[in-house]
């Protein structure tokens, strides 16, 4: 089979060279027509978008949005001298007013300026704002402050414990509003239109480029009124989203430029001449524009895991071009003309790369299965883009050769090699001679790097990935510290039945719910703040009894609750709609708790969930949403995802690698320089402290997929040249000198395509970069020094019976 595929490849190496020009033409039409699709490419990054849309907690969190609206509410933090002041209390209605007039998509706008004042004036219930008139004189502003503090419900939501914080929540709309423009055929169509009644389309949620738009909004009001005695932070899930979006469309561009300049220096170095430079750069960049339009044909939006993929597939592609024009190269220099070095250089190395491309797939075909959304995406389309690289390498980087001016080159007979050829050599010398030392120091520094890897945490912390000095990161961390927190879980409370909500047992058992999840504090989880149907029963029954603060309470008759719960929704007030649903049934209960690691909203949720079904004690059924949900989920799958994914590419890789080299025996053994890398790579980040989230999970499929390439060439060229000479040694010595050269150049440009992701706005993609280069770099000293020792090991006593037989017959 190897042979029918190194003809294949010489043979299509005539023909590529024969028919280089309608090879040209072909390309340019399929990438030129594909190019235009690229500037309709979108960003994704929010929260939910980690999980599949058949994932049991986002199928509940969708159907919570279109029962109750949006949950991630933005909050800005205010910061003054005094609270209650009558100047702030008007820059605070400035404020309010402007976002309400200038952002779009609002639902809601909650401040102390429309606080939600419940008082009763002799037997009528009032429900207005609580400065539905300013306050013009010291009294006035007295009688505000005494409202504020008497009533919980303000505290640590609009206002801080010590009144040096005041809040605006903004709530925007859960749907989009694209395609909500008025049809002026409109009941025309009376068929459609009972159509449409009868089975209605599901509602697009809100889009990222409509949350950009909000965001960008609130920050030109921000910086209209921040300063002159006031500070105001901007914190909230949407803003995080907005952020990552920025530093996504940022690192993108930076990273693709930074990656073509990295190829362009490394290939200048190792050809000197403008064809090895300009041909593989076509190649690749080729290559990355037809996987990007593939992605928008497929309506796929770039996220935070698939923003590395345009430089990944830049720094991988780059390294097919590099063996094929290192071999072609040589035959130039040993005197062939440009159709018989095509032509060897294809039948020498291209099933090593064929091979390689497969190998490479197959390890990032395995985060297809993960957990994860958008790292499933990516193990979608980075091996599709690696195989568009395969294609464009065999077929557009030879013809580009056959039809580019190139000079005559040196004839060169030399066998010395380069000084970097001669280094290598004298490795692989090094390697046969003390394999049995070698190994056994890789060994013990295994056992040493896997005590590391058992020391790994977990992660998923968004909020970390800012830089220290990010003013959303500053901002996160004052509300969290002065009002508790800007994140939201959501509580599903159902009774099971119609008007069970008003059962006043019930609701006690709510309102205990509320005392125990206020006072709890779990490792850096803490609640700030809870939300429901109780404040507002309890409200009602105290401003329909004189306004008494005793009366603060469940009234113990059911049908004094329905009576109060329909005064209230007569007041004028739509609070109720976003508490509880119209059959009074289920009940919401929003807890506004800090922003923390995800891997503590984990056993925060189960802690509370055991609690609040003790407290319920089976009179209803519990259930959890939201975002802070949606993240506690994400970290369970970051651990699924890494033992499905390693699997995986091991049993896609290891079959692959035994069919290439055609023993078993010797194939299992080739595995062995693939692993060591990433065990070392998961000692160093258990060693560290550096923790594994959705990002370094990406680092071991990736590493194994590539570090095998260099193995598979490795090992393909050995075995050509061991079955040549017989000779173990020879072999490596051929190998590393022919070879050899192309590995480390690839290795370099490999791993510097990963290092500039340390050059990243975000810590993530920091860490990402550095373990991901680091292991590459680490798979080549593995494929010079571990790797010949290994062989040396492994054919010693076959090399020694090939040798008697031998003498066998010379004497004979």
């Amino acid at each position: 089979m190897r042979q029918r595929i190194d003809r294949l490849m010489t043979a299509w190496g005539h023909f590529a060279v024969r028919h280089a020009w309608k090879i040209l033409v072909a390309v340019l039409l399929v990438v030129g027509t594909l190019s235009s699709q690229l500037p309709r490419l979108t960003l994704e990054t929010s929260t939910e978008e980690f999980l599949h849309a058949d994932n049991p907690t986002r199928i509940t969190y969708d159907e919570f949005r279109n029962q109750f609206g949006r949950d991630d509410q933005i909050v800005l933090a205010i910061r003054t001298e005094a609270v209650f002041d009558r100047d702030f209390l008007a820059r605070l209605r400035a404020i309010h007013q402007d976002i309400e007039n200038e952002v779009p998509n609002l639902e809601d706008v909650s401040s102390l300026v429309n606080a939600r004042n419940t008082r009763g004036e002799g037997d009528r219930l009032i429900v207005g704002d609580l400065l539905e008139q300013m306050p013009e004189t010291d009294a006035e502003l007295a009688e505000i402050e005494r409202l504020v503090r008497a009533n919980p419900m303000y505290t640590n939501l609009l206002i801080s414990e010590d009144a040096r914080f005041a809040t605006i929540l903004i709530r925007t709309n859960a749907f989009s509003s694209l395609g909500d423009d008025f049809d002026e055929l409109g009941g025309f169509d009376d068929e459609s239109s009972a159509a449409e009644a009868t089975d209605p389309a599901p509602r697009a949620f809100i889009t990222p480029a409509e949350n950009s738009a909000i965001v960008a909004a609130i920050e030109a009001v921000i910086e209209r009124h921040d300063g002159d005695g006031i500070e105001i932070f901007l914190s909230g899930t949407p803003p995080m989203i907005e952020a990552m979006q920025d530093a996504i469309t940022r690192d993108m561009l930076l990273f693709t430029g930074l990656a073509i300049g990295i190829i362009i220096l490394a290939l200048a170095v190792l050809f000197r001449r403008l064809a090895g430079v300009v041909l593989p750069v076509i190649t690749v960049v080729f290559s990355v524009i037809t996987t990007l339009a593939i992605m928008v044909l497929l309506d796929v939006a770039i996220t935070i895991p698939t923003q590395i993929l345009p430089s990944f597939l830049l720094a991988v592609g780059v390294g097919y071009s590099v063996h094929i024009l290192a071999i072609f190269y040589q035959q130039r220099r040993a005197g062939a003309d440009v159709e018989s070095a095509i032509v060897f250089a294809l039948g020498h190395s291209g099933l090593a790369i064929l091979m390689t491309s497969l190998t490479t797939a197959g390890g990032l075909l395995s985060f297809s299965v993960a957990e994860i959304a958008p790292i499933a995406e990516f193990g979608i389309f980075a091996p599709l883009g690696v195989l568009i690289a395969l294609v464009f390498t065999l077929v557009l980087l030879p013809a580009l050769l056959a039809v580019f001016p190139m000079r005559p080159e040196s004839r060169s007979d030399s066998r010395d090699g380069s000084p970097s050829q001669r280094l290598l050599m004298r490795t692989g010398e090094f390697a046969n001679a003390h394999a049995a030392s070698i190994t056994l120091v890789t060994a013990g520094m295994i056992v040493i790097a896997v005590l590391g890897a058992l020391q790994i945490e977990f992660a998923h912390d968004p909020i970390s990935w800012f830089p220290k000095d990010n003013r959303f990161r500053i901002a996160n961390d004052v509300i969290n510290d002065e009002l508790r927190g800007s994140m939201f879980l959501e509580v599903l409370v159902d009774s099971g039945r119609d008007n069970g909500i008003k059962d006043p047992e019930l609701l006690r058992r709510l309102d205990s719910i509320r005392q125990y999840g206020e006072a709890l504090l779990i490792g850096d989880v803490q609640v700030g703040k809870t939300v429901s149907i109780v404040d507002v029963v309890k409200e009602t029954n105290r401003a329909l009894n004189e306004n008494l603060d005793e009366f603060y309470q469940i009234p113990d008759d059911p049908l004094l609750v329905a009576q109060e719960l329909l005064l209230f929704e007569n007041s004028g007030s739509d609070d109720l709609e976003d508490l509880v649903d119209s059959g009074f049934s289920v009940a919401r209960m929003t807890l506004k708790v800090s922003m923390a690691d995800a891997i503590q909203y984990q056993a925060f949720i189960e802690d509370i969930d055991r609690k609040f079904s003790k407290i319920l004690g089976g009179t209803a059924e519990l259930s959890f949403t939201g975002v802070m949900k949606i993240m506690g989920d994400t970290i369970n799958a970051v651990i699924i995802s890494m033992a499905k994914t390693y699997l995986v590419a091991f049993a896609i890789i290891t079959p692959l690698m035994v069919l290439l080299i055609g023993r078993v025996r010797i194939g299992l053994v080739a595995m062995i320089p693939n692993l060591t890398p990433i065990i070392f790579t998961l000692g160093l980040m258990g060693w560290t402290g550096i923790p594994l989230d959705a990002f370094t999970l990406l680092v071991g499929s990736i590493a194994i997929g590539l570090a095998v390439d260099d193995t598979i060439h490795f090992m393909h060229h050995f075995r050509h040249y061991y079955e040549k000479t017989g000779s173990v040694s020879q072999g490596i010595s051929e190998t590393l000198r022919s070879t050899g050269q192309a590995l480390l150049y690839t290795s370099i440009v490999l791993s510097s395509g990963f290092f500039i992701y340390m050059l990243a706005s975000m810590q993530n993609l920091f860490y990402f970069g550095l373990l991901t280069g680091l292991t590459i770099l680490l798979a080549f000293l593995c494929d010079v020094i571990l790797a010949p020792a290994l062989i040396t090991l492994t054919l010693r006593h076959e090399e020694s019976r090939v040798v008697e037989l031998q003498r066998m017959e010379t004497s004979s």
